[in-house]
């Protein structure tokens, strides 16, 4: 076995361990996304004031949002572990596409990280100012 076919057996083997990462860590969003569209379900039962409406409201479309990101990033992780379940051991086009899709999407991971943790801070921060 070639030096370049043991690293890239080592690559895709960190490929494959991060992808299954990202489904374990996409479940976990939309477990806790809906979670928080069921508390903003419970608290609308409690409070019914125009401008506590309005921004349940912006909640509301922006858990939706989060829905539709969740949906579209297990394409994209669910379309790398199609890339990975190919022999890539000597075709360097199709390693340098998983490559450049890997690396997109874990700056979109880690993008969506961020953007998930700041709702949730501002959701919880709106239920205790409307408190």
């Amino acid at each position: 076995m070639s030096i370049t076919n043991k690293n890239t057996k080592k690559i895709l083997s960190q490929y494959r361990h991060e992808n299954d990462s990202w489904k374990r860590y996409l479940q976990f969003i939309q477990q806790e996304n809906n979670f928080l569209k069921n508390r903003l379900s419970q608290v609308l039962q409690l409070d019914t004031d125009v401008d506590f409406l309005e921004r349940a409201e912006f909640f509301q479309s922006k858990f939706l949002a989060e829905d539709e990101t969740v949906h579209l990033l297990r394409q994209d992780v669910h379309e790398i572990e199609h890339l990975l379940l190919k022999d890539m051991s000597d075709d360097n086009n199709s390693m340098n596409n998983l490559r450049k899709k890997f690396w997109k999407l874990s700056r979109d991971m880690e993008t969506v990280e961020r953007q998930f943790n700041k709702l949730k801070s501002d959701f919880n921060t709106f239920l205790l100012d409307a408190a």
